[in-house]
Order: structure tokens, then sequence, then C-alpha cells
């Protein structure tokens, strides 16, 4: 009986560990990111769920606690590989979520298909190897895509203008910061966005200089008619209720 305990803890403690270390690195990647609060929930999510594991780890009740912590994390590894998916196609805030969960995803599922394996016949064999290598395949898709490729000039441009809306212009983290990243090579108009965006912050900010160069530049890729007008109403409205706030003070 101790025996079995202490096998089965150690394998507890090992999800656990898987737990808190993805949960860790989705906090430690959420510093680079343009919305970083997207990926420091779902860390902090995971490290509360480690820590619930871990207590249960301590239960005297006989249970099949390595299974039940497989199962619990297959499952949350698939909720947020869907959501960080969402995130990486339609919404663009976060490219993180998906390939982090994406693993936690393809190891609880091996664990459990590993388990029943000798007990299983040829078909539910045949379909686990299936459901695994179409697991594998989307994680080294979400893994390109979010961790080599990286966050998108839209991204950035995005969270720039929300900056803006904050008032927080200047700075790594304001909205200068994210424009400065927000370069497109392939899609020129993104380019614009951005030179716009600085122009016209320069400009509130009586940085004549730099925002006669941006103005510059903006030209250069066809001028203020190269970018969508709800983009530059978006900009200006988001600078003037700057300016009203600054005014009631």
């Amino acid at each position: 009986m101790t025996k079995w305990r202490d096998e089965h803890i150690v394998e507890i403690i090992a999800w656990v560990v898987l737990l808190a270390l993805i949960g860790i690195i989705l906090i430690y990647l959420s510093r680079d990111q343009p919305f970083p609060e997207v990926s420091r929930q779902h860390g902090f999510m995971l490290l509360g769920l480690a820590g619930l594991l871990l207590i249960s780890s301590a239960s005297p009740r006989q249970y099949d606690g390595p299974r039940v912590a497989a199962t619990i994390v297959t499952i949350v590894g698939g909720l947020q590989m869907v959501v960080g998916a969402w995130h990486m196609t339609s919404s663009n805030r976060d490219v993180i979520i998906g390939p982090m969960a994406g693993i936690l995803l393809c190891i609880g599922a091996t664990a459990l298909f590993s388990d029943d394996w000798d007990a299983s016949s040829k078909s539910e064999q045949t379909v686990a190897f299936i459901t695994l290598s179409f697991l594998l395949l989307l994680e080294a898709y979400l893994f390109f895509k979010g961790m080599l490729i990286g966050t998108s000039a839209k991204m950035w441009s995005a969270a720039g203008l929300r900056q803006i809306q904050r008032g927080l212009l200047q700075g790594d983290k304001g909205a200068i910061g994210c424009f400065e990243r927000a370069w497109d090579l392939e899609e020129e108009y993104i380019n614009a966005m951005s030179h716009l965006a600085l122009h016209k912050i320069y400009s509130h900010l009586g940085n004549n200089n730099l925002s006669l160069e941006h103005y510059e530049k903006l030209q250069r890729l066809g001028g203020t008619d190269s970018v969508d007008q709800t983009w530059v109403e978006a900009v200006k409205s988001a600078l003037s209720a700057l300016d009203c706030i600054k005014s009631e003070e």
C-alpha cells in the first residue's frame, strides 16, 4: 500500500511540475507580447491548477491520481489550445498560448493512450495512433506559427492603439514602442498605419522633428489616402480624448 501510494505521488508531482513549468513559461514570455495579460492569465491558471493537484496528492483516499491528473492536463491543454488558436488566427492578441497548451495536450493524450494500449484492440490502437499523429502535426504547426514566426505587425498596431486610448504614449510598453515594432515587409499598408500613428503621436507630444520624419515616410507610402480612414479617425479620436483630459486637469 505504501509503495503504491509513493509511486502515485511521484507521478502526480511529475504532472504538477509540468503544469507549473508551462505556466511559468507563459508568464515569462508574456512580457514581450503586445497583449501580455492574455498569456499571463493562462499562466496563472496553470499554476493554480498545479497547486490543486499538489494538494490532492496528499489525500488519504485511495484513487487513481496519475490518471486523473493526466485527464485534467489533457482537457485543460485542449481547451487552452483552442483558445490560443483563436487568438492566433482571429483576435490577433496572442501567439504563445496555443503552442504551450499543445504541449500539455500531446503529453496528456500520450499518457492516457499508453495506459490503455495493452488492453486496446487493434482498431482502437490504430485510432489512438492516428489521433496522436494529428495532435503532433497540429502542435508542430502552432509552434512554428507562434514561436518561430512570432507576433505579427497587426498585433503591435492594435496594441499601440490601445495604449493611446490608455494614455500610455512613451516607453517600450507605450504606444510609440508598439508602433516601432509594427512593420511588415509584405503588407506596406501596415507600415503606413504605423507612420501615421507615430506622426500624430509625436505631433501631440510637441516633437516636431520626429513628427515630420514619420510624415515624410508616410508620404513615400502614399500619404494619408493609403491608410484606412477608420484607422485615421481612431488615432485622432484617441489623441483628442487625451487632450480633453489634459484640459480638464
